[in-house]
Parts: structure tokens; sequence; C-alpha cells
């Protein structure tokens, strides 16, 4: 399910008893949005995504995404010219690529996540073969009203509970402060901070609603073909 960030902030407003962003400002709210979904696509459910390589015949190391959640694990399928599932490699110590140098025939026809933040494969892409390599990915930047939050349906109360904690920082972080001043007995036992408890027990409810529904396997979604 899709919402539209205005349409979020109020309902985020309307929870926090603040539909004035009096007490909490849209700047504010945006902000924690943002960490929502960076953390909730990092932990739990990122965006099935893919992007295309058109091979030339000479270049067989290629650039991943820039949103791609983990450049060292976030691939999960690659399918060659739309007939083959790759295998992944793996460099250890020690070994070697069968073929002395990479040509458009050369083996395995398999790829590895080297170097850091790219994907290399063993055969070139021959001019005209298009490699589509399948990834999780974070979801877009909310930085507008009519930006879209498109987690699923059942995440949105979740992601509504963590910018709820983030929105209530600022008050608890200063309730801290003043706090130190405080005298023993004032200070409460082991501390006198409401806010903080608040937001604590948003972020246990958040963390409850993603253990109920299991992170996606996402290697199980496509076969794993052997070059």
């Amino acid at each position: 399910m899709s919402v539209t960030w205005a349409n979020f902030r109020a309902q985020t407003a309307r929870f926090l008893n603040d539909e004035s962003y009096q007490k909490y400002s849209q700047a504010l709210l945006m902000d924690g949005v943002n960490d929502a979904l960076r953390a909730f696509a990092s932990t739990h459910t990122g965006v099935m995504s893919d992007f295309e390589i058109n091979g030339d015949g000479t270049v067989y190391t290629f650039a991943l995404p820039s949103n791609i959640i983990d450049p060292e694990d976030g691939v999960y399928a690659v399918q060659w010219a739309d007939q083959e599932w790759l295998r992944r490699e793996f460099y250890w110590p020690g070994n070697r690529w069968p073929s002395a140098s990479r040509t458009t025939s050369s083996s395995p026809r398999a790829y590895v996540l080297w170097p850091t933040g790219h994907i290399s494969f063993g055969q070139v892409p021959s001019d005209g073969d298009t490699v589509t390599v399948h990834y999780v990915a974070y979801y877009d930047v909310v930085d507008s009203d009519s930006s879209v939050i498109s987690v699923p349906n059942w995440a949105l109360e979740a992601i509504k509970l963590y910018v709820a904690s983030e929105a209530l920082g600022p008050g608890y972080i200063k309730a801290g402060q003043l706090g130190q001043y405080k005298s023993r007995r004032e200070a409460g036992k082991p501390e006198d901070n409401p806010l903080l408890r608040l937001a604590e027990h948003y972020m246990v409810r958040y963390y409850q609603i993603l253990s109920a529904h299991p992170a996606p396997q996402w290697r199980l979604v496509h076969p794993m073909g052997e070059s």
C-alpha cells in the first residue's frame, strides 16, 4: 500500500496529539520518517529492484546502484541474457579464475561482488547482451508532501511508531539535560523522564510488529542457475 507523505504526516501528528505541528515540527517528522524507512529497509523489508547492464564485449566490472542496501550481499539474483541465472562466486585466498583472461567466452559464467560497490563477471557480456541484476534497495527519500511511502500495508503502523518515537527525542533529551540539576529525590528512581519511557514503548511496539512478519527471503524468489 502506498500513502503520500502529506497524509502520513497528518496521521502521525494526530497520533502525537499535535495536529497543528506546534510541538513536533514538520521537518522533525520528515527526518523521522526517513530514518524509519532506512532502518526498516536495512533490517527487515527493502525494495525489490533491478538494473540492466548492456554488454559491449570489453567491460566486465560495473558499479552497483547507489541505493543498494548492502553492496557486499545485497544482490540476490543475476540473469544473463534472459536465459540463465548465474551463480555467485567468492574470492578466497589462493583462488583464481579458471580462465587466464576474461573474454566473451571465458569461464566461469558467474559473478562476484568485488571490488566493493561493484559486480564483476567471469565472462565479459557480449555486445548486445543484457544482464539483469536483481537487488534489495532502500526506499526513496521523503522530501515533499507528494513523496510516496510504499511500505507493505502491515508496516505503516510500525513506521508511524518509529517516527513518533524519534519525534519525542528533543523532549526527553531536554528533560534529561535539566534532570542533572535535580536533587536525588526529585530525579526519581532510577529516573523521572516520562517522554523517554513513552519513546521506548513506541519502539517496543515497532519491533513487535516487525517480529510478527517474517523478513523476505529474497534469494528464494528466483532459482540460482549453474554456469
